[in-house]
C-alpha cells in the first residue's frame, strides 16, 4: 500500500469534511476529490468512518506540528501553553459556532471517531506536559506533569462546550493557566 497516496487521500478527505460536514460526504465524493476511483479508495479505506478517523488524527497532527513550530518564539511556559490553546481551539472557535458543517464534524467526531479524537487530545496533553516540565510544575503541586496536561485538555474540551465566543474561551483558558501557575507558586 502506497503510504503517500493514503496520506493524500486523508488530507483531501479532511478538506471535504470541513467543506461539507460529515453526513453529506460520500465515499464517491472523497474518491473524486482525491482523483482516484471509488474502488481504488476502498483499497485504502473500507468505510467512511475509517477515513474520518484518519482525518481527525491527521488534523490533530497538523495542529501539533504548527504548535511546535511556534513555541521557540515564546518565552514562558504559560505563553507557550496559551499559544497551544490558540492554535488548537481558540482561533477557529467563532467560525465553529456559526458553521453547521464544522459543528457536524465536532458532533460526528464524538459519535464516529471518539478514539481518534482522544488520540489527538492525548498528543496535545503530552505536549502540554512537556511545557509544564519546563516549569517543574509537577514538583511544585505534587501532580505529575502528564496528569496536569490531561487535566488541561479535559478542561479545554469542557470549556469549548460552554464558551459563547472565542474571547470567552480565551479568557477561561487564561484563568485556568493562572490557577495552575498560582497553585505551583504557593507550594
Amino acid at each position: 500500500m502506497d503510504e503517500n497516496k493514503k496520506q493524500h487521500i486523508v488530507g483531501v478527505a479532511l478538506e471535504v469534511f470541513f467543506k461539507y460536514g460529515y453526513k453529506r460526504v460520500s465515499m464517491n465524493d472523497i474518491a473524486e476529490a482525491a482523483g482516484i476511483s471509488r474502488a481504488g479508495l476502498y483499497l485504502y479505506f473500507k468505510r467512511k468512518e475509517d477515513i474520518f478517523n484518519a482525518a481527525i488524527v491527521y488534523h490533530g497532527d497538523i495542529l501539533i506540528e504548527e504548535i511546535k513550530r511556534g513555541l521557540p518564539a515564546l518565552d514562558t511556559a504559560e505563553d507557550k501553553m496559551m499559544f497551544a490553546f490558540e492554535v488548537w481551539s481558540v482561533r477557529n472557535f467563532d467560525a465553529s459556532l456559526h458553521s453547521p458543517e464544522y459543528q457536524e464534524i465536532t458532533d460526528s467526531s464524538y459519535q464516529f471517531a471518539r478514539e481518534a479524537l482522544d488520540t489527538s487530545y492525548d498528543k496535545l496533553a503530552v505536549l502540554l506536559a512537556a511545557l509544564l516540565k519546563e516549569r517543574e510544575v509537577q514538583a511544585d503541586v505534587g501532580i505529575p506533569a502528564e496528569r496536569v496536561g490531561h487535566l488541561l485538555t479535559g478542561a479545554l474540551r469542557g470549556f469549548k462546550t460552554v464558551a459563547k465566543s472565542s474571547e470567552e474561551l480565551r479568557h477561561m483558558l487564561r484563568d485556568l493557566l493562572q490557577i495552575v501557575s498560582s497553585t505551583s507558586k504557593q507550594e
